[in-house]
């Protein structure tokens, strides 16, 4: 486990910057075994009850030092079921973890139309009508710009109507912003 105050959604890919001893072990751990490693999200200095599971997708850069640079992509949510901040006789912590239900399944009608009413409106292009066939509700929270602790709201959603709606919300919320912002637009002349 790699505790850190980020979420990533499954599908997501971020960069870390690996120093600390006890998580370069664990990245050489995960690239000798092909193995992956969980991200539980930290919170106000606490460990939450839920994760990502995260693969290794590359090494980026390896320094003198045994720092490095990877690439992490977020594979499966997963909630925490026990936390050990150190695993000897290994530097770095463990769990045991219960894997989450798989959101796989397409998003609904009604999330790919708000989303493309969206995408409209926030770019004034248009969207193919198929552009959203096989997107599930993570790979739409994609594109908008949650914050880790929305992230982890969604994550921690514990029914995919509920993480769909989570994800309307955001969706709503922005266009409404989006108009807003238009009307003012209009509504002020500069001299």
């Amino acid at each position: 486990m790699f505790p850190l105050n980020m979420v990533l959604l499954p599908g997501e890919t971020k960069t870390l910057h690996i120093y600390e001893e006890r998580y370069k072990q664990l990245v050489a751990d995960c690239i000798a075994n092909a193995a992956h490693f969980g991200i539980p999200f930290v919170y106000q200095k606490s460990v939450g009850k839920y994760g990502i599971e995260v693969k290794i997708n590359h090494v980026i850069k390896t320094y003198d030092n045994g720092e490095l640079d990877i690439l992490i992509e977020g594979v499966k949510v997963f909630r925490m079921v026990e936390f050990s901040s150190v695993l000897s006789p290994k530097l770095y912590g463990a769990g045991i973890i219960s894997q989450e239900q798989e959101i796989n399944s397409q998003a609904s009608v009604s999330l790919q139309d708000l989303t493309r009413d969206y995408l409209w409106l926030a770019q004034r292009s248009t969207v193919d009508e198929d552009a959203f066939d096989h997107a599930n509700v993570y790979s739409i929270a994609r594109l908008l710009d949650f914050s880790s602790p929305e992230k982890y709201e969604l994550i921690k959603a514990p029914t995919p109507l509920e993480k769909e709606n989570l994800v309307k919300s955001k969706l709503r919320l922005f266009m409404h912003l989006i108009k807003t912002e238009q009307e003012l637009q209009t509504k002020f002349i500069l001299n």
